[in-house]
């Protein structure tokens, strides 16, 4: 350890001899332990080898053999097993490391055992943990090149699981780490690990694990383990130019105890770091304990552990009565950097008007994902000397009628009619409010027939072209029982963009189909009252805050399904009585395109949103007079809405460009 010390310390001198002995000093007491933990599991085994030899013997008062004694066997044995199994292990490690002519690994507590003997743990760890998302994760010295698709998906897949339980094996209470999750969230458990009780944890990574699905893990780790002091982000600026990523920085301390209750405080910078960030404004925001939206610097948002806890968590019948105590109920998540980093002022203002008014969509509607073909060139075919719109009235007089139609795979030829259906491939061909149809470019291959079901028609001629292309064999087709059946039978009443851009719209539907490019909406009750209500600007302001903000080629709000679920809208059944009015404003949006929506709220986006009035167009203003009567929103709130959704959308884009 001396050697040690003083070699890091530049006492002394850096030849391979001395580093060859330090690595040897290392070497022998991984050694040390791996023997240690062989010899405490084989006289475990030898322990319940003995007891069960003890339990054979037994016999019951008429010298059978006892049936309770029979059972502890069983039992003994299956342990038995258990940890031979993982002596196994630990002597499969050992041999590897004998056999190693030099050291090609690496322990933290072997490698900085004074760190770990002498303090418990390190008193900073700071980090830039790797940007890998989720379905790029894979084992680090493997190659991709030497495997088929199938194969390359199981290492994956494996290389996933080790990390999970790398995770486990460090935090045995952690039972919740998503498969999904980016890589940078494994870094983040193993770095808290690192931590001395009291140290203080620092990392700069991606902002998503604040607001997505997968993110609710490392929430309730860190709420329940940890004592999260700041979590810090910027409105203003990017911190990488290589990295198509929004960051946020982490000020996270490993508690000397048990915690009851503390305040994180979310804060997020109106201009970049290098222009404010000093002594006097960290202390400044020291002393907030109430949130600030309106200072010119920053904003902060404190919320207390148990705050977050309730705010995060779902109660079951069963656990109605612990709501006092959230840290036994199920935690599914919440939207950190959404509402505490983003939303404005305004929206909590427009939470307490709403109660009772406003519902969550999914608690009235079946939201899900567009149907994804896996094979778009075989299903997505255009209509070859006629409209979209003439096949729909054919298919109504003659479902038998042949369509002459092609694919993008360079196939052309007739399908009858009844198997084709009207569907919206792109968002870019939805532009009003209510579907036309006249804007429809494609039709998709709808069959829900067997083979033997579809004997002498065209449709099984196209399927078996299908099937020489092997189109059968591409995974999301196999899974089906007939890959060519979408098995969609019914059509949603409503569509909502993934990916929201410069424009938004909420489609009202009628009759047709929509690809993954869409969520669709199933409501049962009327489709022009839910379709106001998800066009209002009430909801363009939530997806600022629901969704991801993407940057690159992509720069717009994704969403995720249960994110459009979470969205809060007016309850139309409270709407009814303004249905005439309803149908007057839908009627005028029907008729012309949805624009920009600066254009929509009457804004000059190269001017300060602030210095300017809004002026909405007029059926976007009366579209959105509907909502703000019912929520009992005063002329002032109105514009603050309208101010707030163009400050926002134009602080992201201005910070997707800001490097």
């Amino acid at each position: 350890m001396t050697k040690k010390n003083a070699f890091f310390s530049g006492q002394l001198r850096a030849d391979l001899q001395e580093i060859h002995d330090i690595e040897d000093l290392e070497h022998s007491i991984f050694t040390e332990i791996l023997e240690s933990k062989i010899n405490m599991l084989s006289k475990e085994i030898e322990k319940l080898e003995n007891l069960k030899k003890q339990y054979s013997d037994r016999r019951d008062v008429f010298g059978s053999e006892d049936r309770k004694a029979k059972e502890k066997v069983k039992e003994l044995k299956a342990r038995i097993e258990e940890i031979t199994r993982e002596k196994n292990k630990y002597e499969a490690c050992l041999t590897d490391l004998k056999n190693k002519s030099k050291k090609d690994y690496f322990l933290w507590e072997v490698d900085f055992a004074e760190v770990f003997a002498g303090n418990g743990g390190f008193d900073i760890v700071i980090g830039n943990p790797p940007y890998v998302r989720q379905e790029l994760i894979a084992p680090p010295l493997e190659n991709k090149e030497k495997y088929d698709d199938d194969k390359w998906e199981k290492l994956k897949g494996d290389y996933k699981e080790k990390l999970i339980k790398s995770v486990v094996n460090i935090w045995p209470g952690v039972n919740k780490v998503d498969k999904k999750s980016d890589l940078y969230v494994y870094f983040y458990y193993h770095g808290l690990s690192l931590l001395r009780k009291g140290g203080i944890f620092c990392f700069i990574n991606s902002n998503s694990w604040l607001d997505v699905g997968y993110g609710a893990g490392l929430q309730e780790f860190l709420l329940k383990n940890m004592k999260p002091i700041y979590i810090i982000d910027n409105l203003k600026k990017r911190s990488f130019k290589e990295a198509d990523v929004n960051t946020i920085i982490v000020l996270i301390q490993r508690p000397q105890e048990k915690l009851e209750d503390y305040t994180v405080k979310f804060i997020a910078f109106k201009k970049p770091f290098e222009e404010v960030v000093n002594a006097e404004l960290i202390k400044k925001i020291e002393e907030v304990n109430q949130p600030v939206f309106d200072d010119e610097d920053f904003r902060v948002f404190p919320k207390t552990k148990r705050e977050l806890l309730i705010e995060g968590v779902e109660f079951n019948d069963e656990e109605i009565n612990l709501k006092t105590d959230p840290e036994f109920c199920h935690y599914k998540g919440n939207k950190w950097g959404g509402k505490y980093l983003r939303a404005p002022e305004i929206y909590f203002k427009i939470l307490e008007k709403g109660k009772g008014k406003l519902v969550r969509l999914g608690d009235i509607a079946e939201v899900k994902r567009g149907f994804t073909t896996g094979a778009n060139e075989f299903f997505y075919l255009k209509p070859v000397g006629m409209t979209v719109k003439e096949v729909v009235k054919l298919a109504e007089e003659n479902p038998a009628a042949s369509i002459h139609v092609k694919n993008d795979a360079g196939w052309e030829g007739e399908i009858e009619a009844e198997f084709l259906k009207p569907v919206i491939k792109s968002p870019r061909e939805l532009e009003t409010i209510i579907v036309r149809i006249e804007d429809l470019n494609y039709l998709v291959f709808m069959c829900h027939k067997s083979e033997k079901e579809l004997q002498g028609t065209k449709a099984l001629e196209y399927i078996k072209w299908g099937e020489k292309q092997k189109y059968q064999n591409r995974p999301t087709c196999r899974q089906r029982e007939r890959w060519w059946d979408l098995k969609q039978k019914t059509v949603a009443s409503n569509f909502f963009q993934l990916l929201v851009g410069d424009r938004f719209l909420s489609a009202i539907n009628n009759e047709y189909y929509a690809d993954t490019e869409y969520y669709i909406i199933h409501y049962k009750g009327d489709r022009y009252c839910l379709g106001v209500s998800l066009n209002s600007i009430i909801s363009r302001l939530q997806i600022e805050f629901l969704g991801r903000p993407m940057i690159g080629a992509l720069t717009g709000i994704k969403l995720q399904v249960y994110e459009v679920a979470d969205l809060l809208v007016l309850n139309p059944t409270t709407m009814q009585t303004e249905k005439d009015l309803i149908t007057k404003i839908l009627e005028k949006f029907s008729q012309r395109k949805i624009l920009h929506l600066f254009t929509e709220l009457g804004f000059d986006p190269n001017k300060p949103i602030r210095e300017q009035d809004p002026n909405p167009l007029p059926d976007r203003k009366a579209l959105d007079d509907v909502v703000f009567d019912a929520l009992g929103l005063t002329e002032d709130e109105r514009k603050e809405v309208y101010w707030a959704v163009a400050e926002l959308v134009k602080n992201r884009l201005e910070k997707a460009k800001s490097i």
